[in-house]
């Protein structure tokens, strides 16, 4: 069960930033307003998914164990963070 709500809170974190990278990426605009109403309008829609799926999971998985969830959670969002910063640069971005 510890495992199952440790993976199931690193999908709810995984799960709406797939979303928001989704509707960023399909919105090309030269427009900078555009671009930034696309994105609070994805930022928003991240975080809704983000309640929504924190509040399914609660209400409906009466096994799930709260701190393993939020556990797993924090440490998809911190590897959102870190992995990007701790990738070796390519070879193309140093020139």
């Amino acid at each position: 069960m510890a495992a199952m709500s440790a993976l199931l809170g690193g999908l709810i974190c995984v799960l709406p930033n797939l979303y928001m990278a989704r509707k960023l990426t399909a919105k090309r605009s030269a427009d900078p307003s555009q671009l930034m109403s696309a994105f609070y309008a994805a930022e928003f829609g991240k975080i809704f998914i983000t309640m929504a799926l924190f509040a399914l999971v609660f209400t409906t998985m009466e096994w799930i164990r709260p701190l393993t969830l939020l556990v797993g959670f924090s440490l998809a969002q911190i590897a959102q963070w870190l992995v990007p910063l701790l990738m070796p640069k390519s070879r193309n971005n140093r020139e």
